[in-house]
């Protein structure tokens, strides 16, 4: 066995494309930092797949010489360089004809003073087993094109870093944005990453997503985000962001994309917002209600088209997904933030509570629900007119739903405080111009609906930002819960939510009664 022998169960296997010698020796570049004295390099395939191309660009990279001449090993076996830090072997076994060849020329000893990169590995099986990393090279084209498929096997500690890298560089090169500067956007609460890509005047913003992780199964062979209709792939990003252009609303403009590696290269829309110093701009807000109005008296599709080969089916906000978010409040909330122990009777109790609320609202009529429509992710685009100047961001988790929802969501806003009088000026703007627009439109039974669902999306967040505080070490979120129970008691004043504030009643008061706004604990 040779030195620094692997356990290959510990590695992963990783699928990259090459399009180009330059995409082969942009992996190589990449790779070269992690290498280490004592590495070990594989490289396999067929001829004239990429393996010397590769090999070439890694020496290269190595030495931080762009220009040195790599001469082929094949008679010789081996070559050495003179790397910047260690030395380098390159060999290539295509003409070995014994393991004990390797022997002769000192190979073996040689290994644990260098960097290794073999071709052909297979005529010493024992390589494989060495390798730190192992690529196999397959042709994945017409012969007249270069289109390489490349397994790299490893741990994933080492190559995460390296396909993520490699991946981000392509999308930017397509878009002669490699050179750009990078600069760090303060994400949302989920998990993706935001850059700002800037390269002269020109900008744009790269979304990052993580790559998914299994979730637990909760219910019904589902996990939470499966019931809850929330995004799983960037296709919904996608999807929502050109069918809102498509209408002739304003959201990033997509440049590129790579959903395999969770990228997205989008149009930056700046950073003017609705609000300021944490206040609401009223005219901002206006817009934005006029914006939904607008939105929800559009005919729009259930599906939308990506590409050409590529058709996104939005997903209804039913009541399944409505519940799962309410039952966040139980979960997270009240074990926290109360001494209430809520059993088993007055959990059924409340779900069969919120079913009746919900369950009647899937008849009336819905339309895109944005979900997110709320401060942090609307822009005021001064530069464009009409409906046009509310830019929208972070719309990935589409949903076709009530139109309250998202209305809840800009006069109920988690983050900037909005006063009953505002929220009823704005409220009215809006119904004036579904009634204008609609001679059928039921003024009373839509209040009915806006109350219900304002309270199911306050009740959900008031779980969420304990889940972000206490699962995601993100406690930034709990300065909101006093004005997220604003609303709550706003809210509960709408005749229909009795049943459900008879429940809070019993089973958590202090969510009811003067200052004790966060369970049972004084501010």
């Amino acid at each position: 066995m040779f030195p620094n022998s692997s356990n290959r169960n510990t590695h992963e296997t990783f699928a990259l494309t090459s399009s180009s010698e330059q995409d082969t020796f942009l992996l190589a570049r990449l790779l070269a930092p992690h290498l280490k004295r004592g590495d070990l390099v594989t490289l396999s395939g067929d001829l004239g797949s990429g393996k010397t191309t590769f090999a070439r660009g890694l020496i290269r990279a190595l030495s931080g010489d762009p220009e040195l001449v790599i001469t082929s090993p094949t008679f010789l076996l081996q070559q050495e360089y003179k790397g910047l830090t260690e030395n380098i072997i390159h060999a290539d076994l295509y003409r070995l004809s014994s393991a004990n060849e390797l022997i002769e020329i000192g190979f073996n000893e040689a290994m644990d003073s260098a960097i290794s990169i073999v071709e052909w590995p297979e005529r010493s099986p024992d390589l494989l087993e060495a390798a730190i990393v192992s690529i196999n090279f397959k042709n994945s084209a017409p012969p007249d094109e270069f289109r390489r498929t490349l397994f790299i096997i490893g741990k994933p500690n080492l190559l995460s870093s390296v396909v993520s890298d490699y991946d981000l560089y392509r999308l930017l090169r397509d878009h002669n944005l490699e050179d750009a500067n990078r600069a760090q956007i303060t994400g949302d609460a989920s998990g993706r990453r935001y850059e700002r890509i800037i390269k002269g005047s020109e900008s744009a913003i790269l979304m990052i997503s993580p790559k998914p992780v299994t979730e637990p199964i909760i219910k019904n062979n589902k996990t939470y985000k499966n019931i809850a209709k929330l995004s799983v792939s960037l296709e919904s990003f996608i999807a929502a962001s050109k069918g809102l252009i498509d209408f002739g609303f304003s959201a990033p403009k997509i440049l590129g994309y790579d959903l395999s590696a969770g990228l997205i290269l989008s149009e930056d829309l700046g950073t003017n917002q609705i609000f300021d110093n944490d206040d609401p701009i009223v005219e901002r807000y206006k817009a934005a209600a006029s914006f939904l109005g607008t939105l929800h008296t559009t005919d729009l599709p259930r599906h939308i088209s990506i590409n050409d080969h590529l058709i996104y089916h939005i997903p209804t906000y039913d009541v399944d997904a409505l519940l799962i978010e309410v039952e966040l409040f139980l979960d997270w909330y009240l074990p926290y933030f109360t001494q209430h122990d809520i059993t088993n009777d007055a959990r059924d109790e409340f779900n069969e509570i919120w079913k009746r609320l919900l369950t009647p609202l899937q008849n009336e009529q819905h339309s895109w629900t944005l979900r997110d429509f709320h401060s942090p992710n609307i822009l005021w685009l001064e530069e464009r007119t009409g409906i046009r100047r509310v830019g929208l961001i972070d719309t990935q988790d589409l949903v076709w739903g009530h139109p309250t929802y998202d209305l809840a969501s800009l006069l109920q806003d988690a983050r900037i405080p909005i006063s009953n009088e505002l929220e009823m000026e704005l409220y009215e703007l809006y119904v004036r111009m579904r009634s204008a627009n609609d001679h059928n439109f039921d003024v009373i039974a839509f209040s009915k609906a806006y109350a219900i669902y304002a309270l199911q999306r306050v009740t959900k967040i008031l779980g969420i930002f304990v889940r972000l505080n206490l699962r995601d070490h993100k406690p930034e979120y709990l300065k909101f819960i006093r004005g997220l129970i604003v609303y709550l008691r706003r809210n509960l004043s709408h005749p229909s939510l009795d049943e459900y504030r008879g429940w809070l009643t019993k089973n958590c008061p202090d969510l009811l009664h003067g200052d004790k706004i966060i369970g049972g604990q004084d501010e």
